[in-house]
């Protein structure tokens, strides 16, 4: 790419310099934040870090020793720490403008750590929750009926018994800490493949939970060890559980998760008790989550990756997620299995070839199933239990060749389409103010 700087992983093209506030917000505040910072604009910011932090906090979040070594580390990985750095400066911004953040930068004040993290954070979403945001619309959530085993195929119940004992776990170990627990995608829509699909799951974290630290480090452990049933259904599962704050709900960004996808989602539990969000302006965030993947794919053209199991089925998720985050960066929240058809429409039949390739490849995909000890040690390191287990199989079979793949043929398809359609995005940017 001509004229393009690197802005420590981000490739920027000189065109999307003025965009910065927009696709890279993190380095607009670190470059303005002694500035004039609209006060909207932080109000949002620190929204999406707060977000952010609680995600990657109750997935885990911890450096890749605390990765490799949990249980016996139980750390916060450095980004994270940084990305807390970043809000404290966001507060100090706040407090001038009349917003109250005292508890939380008191919270800050001996510097960030593992020991505090989930306190900060727990005063981060109360004092945010005593503000108001009168520009909002209330929307409907569709009702999610409960997960029901008997919708699915008799066939399958040997498959599927990960999905039931997760269901059972999270009876037992994550209603009291959450408001809402719902499986969306495939497993939802029992249109999965087998050996392909991964289970794509949403929890919105009670109040109550995040008010209590200790009830927050509780639900950590939780949510962590949960990842065992993901894994056993995909060994090379790629993420954890999507995670809200029920304080969210009241002024909602639907880049975290679109409202319209509940209507194709089940219920973990018998009563769904969220009954609506209270929609915010988000078209950002969405343009923050797109060139996310924009980049993403420049990455994977101007570096050179080595590709294992792991990296090859990550990069084709990618690949099919690309048309539902294009479309949300247009303003159309639409579930993914829609989006293709939505999307295609606004590309020739040449750029579209990756995506049908892609899914081409999802439909004959050949796994390699687990190790025989790795389901066992899974219940004391999940994570590290089954990147071991794709890394030790890459080493005797090649994903790529046993697929198929053309591995550089699929990264040159898709940073075309990607460059492509942001381009589009860019220049409908330009157009309208956000």
């Amino acid at each position: 790419m001509k004229n393009c700087q690197k802005i420590r992983d981000f490739y920027i093209a000189e065109d999307e310099n003025p965009l910065l506030e927009h696709i890279l917000p993190w380095h607009y505040v670190e470059l303005n934040i002694d500035k004039k910072i609209d006060v909207d604009y932080a109000l949002r910011f620190l929204q999406n870090e707060m977000n952010a932090a609680l995600h990657s906090f109750t997935n885990g979040g911890f450096s890749n020793a605390g990765f490799a070594l949990y249980p016996i580390i139980k750390d916060v990985s450095q980004t994270n720490i940084e990305r807390i750095t970043r809000i404290k400066r966001i507060l100090d911004l706040l407090n001038e403008n009349g917003y109250d953040f005292s508890a939380s930068l008191n919270e800050c004040k001996y510097g960030v750590t593992a020991g505090n993290f989930a306190s900060i954070l727990s005063s981060l979403y109360l004092d945010f929750s005593s503000i108001k945001n009168n520009k909002t619309k209330q929307t409907k959530k569709p009702k999610c009926r409960e997960l029901d085993f008997s919708e699915y195929k008799k066939g399958d119940k040997d498959y599927l018994m990960p999905l039931k004992e997760l269901k059972h776990y999270a009876e037992k170990n994550l209603r009291q800490y959450l408001a809402g627990f719902y499986l969306h995608g495939s497993f939802a829509t029992r249109d999965y493949i087998k050996g392909w699909s991964d289970i794509d799951t949403l929890c919105i974290i009670s109040r109550d939970t995040i008010a209590e630290p200790k009830k927050l480090l509780r639900l950590r452990e939780k949510m962590y060890m949960m990842r065992s049933f993901l894994c056993r259904i995909d060994p090379l599962q790629h993420h954890g559980s999507i995670a809200i704050s029920e304080y969210d709900v009241k002024s909602y960004c639907q880049s975290y998760f679109p409202v319209p996808i509940f209507k194709y989602s089940k219920s973990f539990f018998d009563l769904d008790k969220i009954s609506g969000f209270n929609i915010r302006e988000s078209s950002s965030e969405a343009l923050v989550k797109m060139f996310w993947f924009v980049n993403y794919f420049r990455m994977l053209k101007f570096e050179k990756q080595s590709f294992g199991s792991y990296e090859i089925k990550n990069l084709l998720h990618s690949i099919m997620l690309f048309p539902s985050v294009y479309l949300q960066a247009n303003g159309i929240f639409v579930y993914k299995k829609f989006s293709f058809g939505i999307a295609k429409r606004s590309f020739s039949r040449e750029r579209w070839k990756v995506i049908d390739e892609a899914s081409s490849i999802r439909e004959r995909w050949k796994s390699y199933g687990s190790l025989p000890f790795v389901a066992l040690f899974s219940k004391i390191n999940p994570v590290l239990c089954y990147q071991l287990n794709s890394r030790i199989i890459d080493l005797f079979k090649d994903a790529s060749r046993i697929n198929n793949i053309n591995i550089g043929k699929i990264i040159d398809g898709i940073y075309q389409l990607s460059e492509y359609a942001w381009s589009k995005v860019k220049k409908n940017v330009k157009n309208r103010k956000l």
